[in-house]
């Protein structure tokens, strides 16, 4: 255990030491903002590990559960899980932060950050217990396909999460309300009508007590699906940079990049589950019921897996949000306000604008701001030679 200890205090000290000295930042703020987030964000990514191989290492810290009821015991086994998660994770988090606070991109009071840490871990267990639950039923009642039939159980459940989340789990967190009339959301409209898009929900999230930055997103499906704006953008942007970028989340919408997202999740869910249905043989063999030890193994091998397959996941998002760029970009006729734009969002993220390519591949799910920035200057090159 020591030993797992140091070598994780060394690999994080490294980090830090490389991105706040070496990392080659390009950046429009002046400071080492952008080649913090990196280094706290390849810190934290090993502790999802490290839970479930710390409780493995002790087994007599989660086998007293095994004396209780099925619900009871999942519940005790999500609830280690997640006490331990949130405690190793608070000290990056906290100082993380203060940091995002005195560079001035984050707003937001200590103790109301907290309550959205804890609410959003709370969220993490019910989910967690549920699959816990579930998985176990299914892996007695059907041990040689369990696989399968939990991927089929996982088909809905996922369905109804992506349903939800818009109208019940998003309002937990942030306050919403409908684009209020005027020019700007009747310029958007019209955007949406030439997409082909009718009825379109438009919706303004209040970030401003919390963050400085800007965003704006796609969320939902059927009937719930809809186009949020931040609050900060409406503030900060003039309304031909924003038309720009409602023309990058309509080809969201246009393209159901929502609806291809889940379908790809709920494909490595089959692909993941099968695997581990044939991994896990040895385990579970000669068990009427999954024991504990083999849920966390279960648990520790998903986690390997998705980071493993993390790469591609991102590869896919940044197709995505190309896609939805090359739309805006063929649907602006001035592209003057989408490269301010771009400008803009950097100035106020301080973020890296040209990652390594390492960290592209392993953390990137958007294409860079600098790769932007160049394809709005070189459509703008040929529109001027080619008019």
């Amino acid at each position: 255990m020591k030993k797992l200890i140091i070598t994780y205090g060394l690999y994080v000290s490294v980090l830090f030491v490389y991105f706040f000295f070496y990392y080659p930042l390009e950046s429009f703020g002046n400071s080492r903002y952008g080649a913090l987030s990196h280094a706290f964000y390849f810190s934290m990514l090993p502790l999802q590990l490290l839970v479930p191989v710390l409780l493995l290492k002790r087994k007599a810290s989660y086998q007293w559960m095994e004396r209780y009821s099925l619900l009871l015991r999942t519940f005790f086994l999500a609830a280690v899980i997640m006490l331990i998660d949130f405690l190793i994770h608070l000290p990056f988090r906290v100082l993380w932060y203060m940091i995002s606070r005195n560079e001035g991109t984050r707003t937001q009071l200590f103790w109301p950050w907290l309550l959205e840490r804890l609410i959003s871990s709370f969220i993490t267990l019910l989910v967690l217990v549920i699959i816990f639950y579930i998985a176990s039923i299914i892996m007695k009642q059907w041990p040689k396909i369990w696989g399968f039939m939990l991927w089929l159980w996982l088909i809905p459940a996922v369905i109804f999460m992506v349903f939800i989340q818009p109208v019940l789990i998003d309002p937990l967190f942030d306050d919403f309300s409908p684009l209020e009339q005027g020019n700007l959301r009747n310029e958007i409209v019209e955007l949406t009508g030439n997409a082909g898009l009718n009825d379109v929900d438009l919706l303004v999230v209040h970030k401003s007590e919390k963050v400085s930055t800007y965003n704006a997103y796609v969320t939902g499906i059927f009937d719930n699906a809809r186009i949020v704006i931040w609050d900060t953008m409406l503030k900060g942007m003039e309304s031909a940079e924003i038309l720009f970028i409602m023309a990058h989340e309509i080809a969201h919408y246009l393209y159901n990049h929502v609806y291809i997202g889940t379908g790809l999740y709920l494909l490595l869910g089959l692909v993941l589950l099968l695997f581990l249905q044939k991994f896990s043989t040895r385990w579970t063999k000669q068990q009427q019921t999954p024991s504990l030890t083999v849920l966390l193994k279960l648990f520790l091998t998903v986690n390997i897996v998705l980071i493993i397959t993390e790469p591609l996941s991102l590869f896919i998002s940044r197709h995505m949000e190309q896609a939805a760029d090359q739309y805006a970009i063929e649907h602006t006729e001035d592209l003057n306000p989408a490269l301010a734009s771009y400008y803009q969002l950097a100035e106020q993220s301080k973020t890296d604008i040209s990652p390594a390519t390492w960290i592209k591949l392993l953390r990137s799910s958007h294409p860079s701001i600098a790769d932007r920035i160049v394809r709005i200057e070189q459509e703008m090159i040929k529109r001027e030679t080619n008019p």
